[in-house]
């Protein structure tokens, strides 16, 4: 028996849901690299840039996947997708800009509140009844975030907007997109905004060119050297790791799957650490800390 076989076949041996839960375990540590490349590509790339060369690997990754494995979509509903699309590259660009300016791992903690977001705008919006604990995982949530601004002054201002703005943005997605999924697969609904993300920094990039932007009169924007390998990675690894994802949510129940995502926010740390960001302070660990409980209780509570 081979190597893969022999491993293989110990992965099977193992229950569903455990092996949902390592999958998402993957899947996590695969977002949290993906955010140290975003970080080393921001010292020398602005975020519209990084977006731009990341979805172009997506991009040409999804359309090769899909040339093989033909899309077993329904459809039906393109207006929801290009809906998806457009919130996706927001969310995207609001993660990657405060990627840019903050610490790695404050970045990642501001986009895992967009569960919190999105238990708010489903009692607001949709009418869903929550009860106690939802709205207490809210409040724990909160006050984590309260934690992380407030520790030091040296948080950017724009950056912590763009993070949370990002959380709410993925949350609007979730909650006026529910049931997308149904009409096209998981390759269909990231090429959305894999292809929104292309024409929004396409534009940007244009808009540059007709103020005078000597940059983008050259090829000064287009990543060199080891840049070129971390806008690869970066491309792949969300790639990989949001199909990991789709995978991982198969094998076990979604309130169990969910919160194995949040051991993220141990890898941000680290990673940002690698990066020079430092240790967060005591503050803002118990922020980060909050800010995952209440994740993980909101999908706890799902059925």
């Amino acid at each position: 028996m081979t190597t893969y076989a022999a491993t293989k076949a110990k992965f099977d041996a193992l229950g569903e849901e455990l092996r949902g839960v390592l999958i998402m375990f993957l899947a996590a540590l695969f977002f949290s690299t993906m955010g140290l490349f975003i970080k080393l590509l921001s010292l020398h790339h602005n975020t519209f840039e990084i977006v731009f060369f990341r979805n172009i690997v997506s991009f040409a990754l999804l359309a090769c996947s899909m040339l093989f494995y033909k899309s077993k979509s329904i459809g039906g509903k393109p207006l929801l997708l290009v809906m998806r699309g457009v919130f996706g590259f927001s969310a995207m660009f609001c993660f990657f800009y405060s990627i840019s300016v903050l610490p790695l791992a404050t970045a990642s903690t501001f986009v895992k509140t967009a569960p919190i977001f999105t238990a708010i705008f489903a009692g607001l919006i949709l009418k869903e009844k929550s009860g106690i604990k939802v709205w207490s995982a809210v409040i724990i949530g909160f006050l984590g975030v309260l934690l992380i601004l407030k520790p030091s002054q040296a948080i950017a201002p724009a950056g912590a907007v763009a993070g949370l703005c990002g959380g709410v943005i993925a949350a609007m997605a979730y909650t006026s997109v529910k049931g997308l999924a149904n009409f096209y697969d998981a390759r269909t609904i990231v090429l959305s905004f894999s292809t929104a993300g292309l024409i929004g920094s396409t534009a940007y990039f244009i808009f540059q060119l007709l103020k005078g932007n000597e940059r983008y009169m050259s090829t000064a924007f287009i990543p060199r050297g080891e840049d070129i390998i971390f806008v690869i990675l970066v491309g792949v690894l969300a790639s990989i790791a949001q199909w990991l994802m789709s995978v991982a949510y198969k094998y076990g129940r979604a309130s169990v799957i969910s919160t194995v995502s949040y051991f993220g926010l141990i890898f941000s740390t680290m990673f940002g650490y690698m990066a020079g960001d430092g240790w967060p302070s005591g503050l803002a660990l118990a922020g980060i800390f909050l800010v995952g409980l209440s994740g993980i209780m909101v999908g706890l509570t799902k059925k």
